[in-house]
């Protein structure tokens, strides 16, 4: 249930840099890709290690 929070942190995070003008925002926004990528990237392990666990 956690992977769909994260993806749209991401979109969102992606949708500023695109956008946003603010050097700040898009910092925070860079730093939102960076480490929820890292964290999907752990629960999707986690999850392949575990498949009996849902």
């Amino acid at each position: 249930m956690m992977e769909p929070h994260h993806l749209r942190a991401v979109d969102m995070a992606k949708t500023e840099l695109e956008y946003g003008k603010d050097p700040t925002l898009r910092k925070m926004a860079h730093d939102i890709i960076t480490s929820q990528t890292k964290e999907i990237t752990q629960m999707r392990t986690w999850q392949a290690a575990h498949p009996s666990v849902k």
